[in-house]
């Protein structure tokens, strides 16, 4: 998304890199933060916490109708493993990612990665920018957006917001997260403008928040910065119809 300002990447997470495929992704991670600070917003992966956090409300398989997940800005596949340990049997998860290195480790994890490997047949990588990815209306279940909101302009938030809602189906889960304390500290050391934007962001996020959400989201505190995640639902044809706990059946 080369509409995207540039701004000083984000503290990394906290993880635990026993596994060489985790300590490979994290060195690429930061490989590629530091080339591409625009769309990628961090210097690490998420950690595993944060990753389980975003997949959560993602129900368990048995006694539901198959979901189509949609995750956005999936890096080097740690919230993928997340959502990829939780779809079932019918389940669809498409992964878009702009970034071609990352394009190329998640490809390589459906093959070598034993929980991607286990779900490969349902996983779709798309290697473009959400900005070009079609989204039809009532297509998804749920979304994971990984994105670095406060990097774009506030437009562009918007307009992603609006996109990701219609995608939903009526009482679909969306999910993204912000870290904690960054919008004090950007505000602080930034120029005028910068400061002005990513307080028009902020409004922005406040304000989906506040339409489709309403509970404050959670924290994460075992990260590094901790982050706030938000989860927001679309809205329903009869608001009491369904449970707020659970998807929509088809």
């Amino acid at each position: 998304m080369n509409q995207t300002p540039a701004t000083t990447a984000t503290a990394p997470a906290i993880t635990t890199l026993t596994d060489p495929r985790q300590r490979n992704g994290a060195v690429a991670f930061f490989r590629e933060a530091a080339r591409s600070r625009q769309t990628t917003g961090a210097v690490a992966p998420s950690g595993s916490p944060l990753a389980q956090r975003l997949a959560a409300p993602l129900p368990a398989p048995s006694g539901r109708s198959p979901l189509r997940v949609l995750e956005v800005g999936a890096g080097t596949g740690t919230v993928t493993r997340a959502l990829a340990e939780r779809i079932g049997p019918g389940d669809r998860l498409d992964t878009v990612e702009i970034n071609p290195r990352f394009v190329q480790l998640l490809t390589g994890a459906l093959r070598t990665d034993p929980v991607l490997a286990a779900a490969s047949e349902q996983i779709r990588i798309v290697p473009e920018s959400i900005c070009h990815t079609p989204l039809p209306v009532n297509s998804y279940d749920m979304i994971v957006s990984c994105l670095p909101f406060m990097n774009f302009a506030p437009d562009m938030v918007r307009s992603l917001l609006e996109r990701y809602m219609a995608a939903l189906v009526p009482g679909g889960h969306l999910t993204f997260f912000g870290y904690l304390g960054t919008l004090s500290l950007r505000t602080l050391f930034a120029q005028r403008a910068e400061a002005a934007r990513y307080r028009a962001v902020a409004a922005v996020l406040a304000e989906f928040s506040a339409r489709y959400g309403g509970d404050g989201g959670s924290v994460v505190w075992r990260n590094l910065p901790p982050a706030r995640v938000s989860h927001l639902r679309a809205p329903q044809p009869c608001a009491d119809v369904a449970d707020s706990a659970s998807f929509v059946q088809r």
